[in-house]
């Protein structure tokens, strides 16, 4: 019990550290742009190449757990994003800035779908609540840490220089702890090299996917999307808007921090069904838009809703398909997960320039009816 309890702080600590890298490039890239002389828009080259390597390692998870150990697996992966961060610091050249971002997607992906299949088969759906409230947190946390050494004078390398550094200690802590990580993943490894192709043959993966690619198409959709819906569509004040979105964002942090408990007293299915059921009713009236007060609440209950989705179905995974096919299925799933979170608020955003902003919450309503759908399938087994 004593080594569980150490293996979950330092999950912890790796989710903290995990969220940490997201939140800097969105305040650091005006000054890398600007060092590099390259147009504002190339961001999305970025996101690109740090989406191909997070998808490149998250895939062949399994596949390299095969290889090398969870310990090692997770040493290697913080040295690489830690190495990473400070190569955005000291390249000069754009093209090499772009292969930095796809070996910081590679530690990233690595580093995620690792400790979730672990997390999956060792932790309670409580604990993996907490696991992703935390990864909130560094996410929360990456941009306040930037911001604050550019207010006290410092560049924004500071900032990258600070977060790198922690993730090599991660590293190092990895390094130390590496036995106590594969005892306790030999004590419950039960996994088989079971195929690609015949995982991938039922229907109710591929149910399952198409669940971790909707949800977190919708969650990152809702974060990036409300501020321009409210600014620029429904006339809220630019102090409002962020007061908003930060309230969207907080209470989904919150939300999981709060349905650990709630999770220690009822079964992790109902909650699934009734956060999803949740997020139908919150996007029908954000859609609605009957007045601010309603549409704030709806925001909050947006938040709510979505904060035990992703974890609670992670936590499911060895329940749906056994521990002997968890590690591979859970692999695709947060890959899944990452693409959805790409493509699908792009997908809003064309929609947008034909119809308006206001047919992005029309999106949000129809992908939160289909996520329940999808679960009430996974559920009933008519797959």
């Amino acid at each position: 019990m004593r080594k569980e309890k150490i293996l979950i702080l330092i999950s912890f600590l790796a989710f903290i550290s995990l969220g940490l890298p997201d939140g800097l490039l969105g305040v650091a890239w005006p000054f890398i742009s600007d060092r590099l002389q390259v147009p504002l828009d190339r961001l999305g080259i970025l996101l690109i190449s740090f989406v191909a390597g997070y998808l490149s390692s998250s895939l062949s998870n399994s596949k390299i757990m095969e290889k090398v150990s969870l310990g090692l697996l997770l040493t290697m992966s913080c040295f690489l994003t830690g190495t990473s961060l400070f190569a955005f610091v000291l390249i000069e050249e754009w093209f090499l800035l772009i292969i930095a971002a796809y070996f910081l997607g590679t530690g990233g992906g690595a580093i995620d779908t690792s400790i979730n299949v672990f997390a999956s088969a060792k932790f309670s759906a409580s604990v993996v609540n907490w696991l992703h409230a935390f990864y909130g947190i560094g996410a929360t946390s990456g941009p306040l840490i930037l911001t604050a050494f550019i207010i006290q004078g410092h560049t924004w390398k500071a900032g990258y220089w600070s977060v790198g550094s922690i993730q090599i200690l991660l590293g190092i802590l990895f390094f130390a702890t590496s036995k106590l990580w594969e005892q306790q993943d030999k004590e419950d490894n039960t996994s088989s090299h079971t195929s690609y192709i015949k995982i991938l043959s039922q229907p109710k993966v591929w149910v399952s996917i198409m669940l971790f690619f909707l949800y977190t198409g919708t969650e990152i959709g809702i974060g990036q999307w409300l501020y321009s819906i409210l600014i620029k569509s429904r006339n809220v004040s630019e102090a409002s808007g962020g007061f908003w979105v930060s309230a969207y964002w907080g209470s989904l942090t919150l939300g999981r921090i709060v349905f650990g408990f709630v999770l220690k007293k009822v079964a992790t299915p109902k909650v699934i069904f009734l956060a999803a059921s949740g997020l139908i009713l919150g996007t029908l009236v954000l859609f609605l838009n009957i007045n601010m007060q309603l549409s704030f609440m709806a925001v909050v209950l947006v938040g709510l809703s979505c904060a035990p989705i992703f974890p609670s179905m992670i936590s499911s995974v060895n329940n749906w398909f056994g521990t002997h096919q968890a590690g591979t299925i859970i692999g695709f799933q947060v890959s899944a997960a990452m693409m959805g979170g790409a493509l699908l608020p792009a997908f809003s955003g064309f929609l947008s320039r034909q119809y308006g902003l206001e047919i992005i919450t029309l999106v949000f309503f129809i992908q939160a009816i289909l996520l329940l759908i999808g679960y009430i399938m996974l559920k009933v087994k008519v797959v």
